[in-house]
């Protein structure tokens, strides 16, 4: 199967929601790093030992392993047989919704110069989930009439 046949319109679109949370999860974890980071590398945030070790390194290191990261990954779903791919995409996209959410409280923090106190870090992970199970509805209702009219 060619690249054209795996990188169709319908294809993109169910894989939408996961590519969402994984650039969301890449974004937030660079826009997320103290400002020290950027004088000296070994002043990294980041809890995933295999990122920490690329952003140590360099966070150029970092943006190119997860680009290749993130096309590995939508070559895996679209090649893998059921349910390998289903159960590939599913833990992907909880792995990484999970772990770009943990990043809303510093979001705030970097968009108000202030840590959300008490419960506020809780609101703000749980509104982030509900943008992205709003955006994922949408989208996989979209693909599903996409599909229901090619049938």
């Amino acid at each position: 199967m060619g690249i054209k046949k795996l990188l169709t319109k319908s294809n993109l679109l169910i894989l939408s929601p996961l590519i969402l949370v994984m650039v969301t999860d890449f974004v937030f974890t660079l826009i997320g790093q103290p400002p020290a980071y950027w004088k000296n590398f070994v002043f990294v945030n980041e809890a995933n030992p295999v990122a920490r070790y690329l952003l140590v390194w360099h966070y150029g290191w970092f943006t190119l392993i997860s680009f290749a990261y993130g096309f590995l990954v939508l070559f895996l779903v679209l090649k893998l047989k059921r349910p390998l791919n289903i159960i590939l995409a599913v833990f992907l996209f909880l792995a990484h919704g999970s772990a770009s959410s943990g990043w809303m409280p510093r979001m705030v923090e970097v968009m108000t110069g202030t840590y959300p106190l008490d419960n506020f870090w809780f609101y703000s992970k749980y509104s982030y989930h509900i943008v992205v199970a709003i955006i994922s509805g949408v989208v996989i209702s979209k693909w599903l009439k996409i599909k229901d009219n090619s049938i």
